[in-house]
Order: C-alpha cells, then structure tokens, then sequence
C-alpha cells in the first residue's frame, strides 16, 4: 500500500552536507535529504539549497560520477511541486535521462494525544523479525507489495531489503515486524524514527497483503502503527503514497493525517 523508499516511498537518511560520511562530501548543496541504500538504491528526498540552474547540472554531474563510482542500481531525485512547476528543472532531469516516475502526496500527523487502541479496537498481533524469520518477513512483503497502486519500484523486495539495512542501520531489525490476525499474517509494517531527526516518526514500508485489503485492515494495521511510532519516541509522523493510490490516501485520512505537500519523483536506472 505504501511504499516510502519511494520511501515511501518511500522512503530516509536526512543529514547536512558534511564530513560524517563519504557521499554528503560529494555533493555541492547543503541541506539535502538523502536516503541512502548504497548499493542497491540513492534518493535525494529534497535537493536542499540549489541556487541556479547551473548549480543544479553541477549536483546532478557530481552524482552520476558517484552513482558510476558506487555501481548503485536505482537512482531518483524528489523535487517539490515549487520546484517541479517554476524552475527548468525537470527540463535538466530529462536532459540527464531522468523521467518522471510518480506524484506523490505527503501527509502529516500530530502524535501527541495519539492514544492506543484498545484490544477489542485492533486485534492484531505484531510480531518482530526475531519472533518468525527474516524470509517469512520477506515473503509477506513481497505478498503485501503485489498489486500496489503506487508507482512500481525498479527493485525487488530482496534487495530493498538490503537497501533498507543499510539505510537504517544495525537497528533495523526492530523496524521489520509482521502482523498477524488469529495467526494468519496479513500485512507489514516498517515503523523507525527518521535517520537524522530525533522525533519524526516514518514507515519504510506498509502493507496489507490483498485477500485483507478492502476490509478495514489496513487503517486499523496503520493505526497500530502509529502508536508503536509515539513509543518510539516519534511525536508527529510523515507519511506519502502515490496519487493514484486512493486507498492509502483513505487511510490516512480515516487515522487523522493531513496533506501537506505534494511532489514529484524522477528516476534513472
């Protein structure tokens, strides 16, 4: 359902340019949002503080060299609706062989007051990756992607899941958790505090497998998951789906999230 590599989307490692790591010394803008799944994807999430077109063709020359240098398979960049719609940006993007993938909407959520469901509310059992295995996790991922209305990722599940590893780092175990209703698992959720941030609650991915879709399951799934975000430690959450996907739209609105942006997503393979 949501899917926020692309991010979903999807969808995260958020740092200012600097020397913490190799790829932030790269690049010549500051501020930028990068989600890093080197080698199996690269997304700049927001494209930070880019002053001219020239200064844009410079960013884009220093990340095909280190996309080449780095053998990474997937590459996209999100530009703000501002940016896609008054600048002669996209034009440079196609220039560089970039197309545009998807629209996405972004929505938002205070957390704050967000109570926890009450038993009889969600009766839906989360177990982590440590209590079933990490292929039961992936096979149910793979099932709960089938069908997706969002725009379709490049990469399969397999190595997603190792971009994801690297993109949350030694913790991501406590991110991949299968939920399950009267032992049949029915979906994923993927919930982590944003690399970079100290509250910002995100899902890397969810997911309702389709024989549960259309059934309730996946608003009660994401609110579920918005609890387990606030224990987190997450005090608001951003989540984004694609604007084809209506369902998720549904659900997000149903658990009380706002639109707040929308954006526009280009890829090169």
């Amino acid at each position: 359902m949501q899917h926020w590599k692309n991010r979903a989307y999807f969808f995260r490692l958020i740092k200012d340019v600097n020397p913490m790591r190799e790829v932030y010394e790269v690049f010549s803008t500051q501020a930028a949002k990068i989600l890093d799944g080197t080698p199996n994807y690269f997304v700049i999430e927001d494209i930070g503080h880019v002053y001219s077109v020239k200064h844009f063709e410079m960013i884009l020359y220093e990340l095909k060299e280190y996309v080449k240098e780095k053998e990474i398979q997937s590459v996209s960049i999100v530009l703000s609706e501002k940016d896609a719609l008054n600048t002669e940006y996209p034009s440079v993007l196609k220039a560089f062989g970039y197309q545009k993938q998807e629209t996405q909407y972004f929505y938002k959520r205070d957390l704050s007051s967000f109570d926890e469901p009450e038993r009889k509310e969600s009766p839906i059992e989360i177990k982590s990756m440590e209590q079933t295995t990490s292929d039961i996790f992936k096979r149910i991922w793979k099932e709960a992607s089938a069908g997706s209305l969002n725009a379709s990722s490049t990469l399969c599940v397999e190595t997603e899941f190792e971009g994801m590893k690297s993109e949350l780092g030694p913790d991501y175990t406590k991110s991949c958790l299968t939920a399950f209703y009267e032992n049949n698992p029915i979906g994923v959720t993927m919930p982590h505090i944003e690399p970079g941030t100290i509250d910002e609650g995100r899902l890397f991915y969810f997911g309702i497998i389709p024989k549960y879709r259309d059934k309730g399951w996946g608003a009660a799934l994401h609110k579920h998951s918005l609890h387990l975000l606030k224990k987190m430690g997450a005090t608001y959450y951003i989540g984004a789906t694609g604007h084809k996907n209506t369902a998720m739209q549904r659900i997000f609105q149903t658990n009380g999230c706002k639109i707040f942006e929308k954006k526009y997503t280009y890829t090169i393979d």
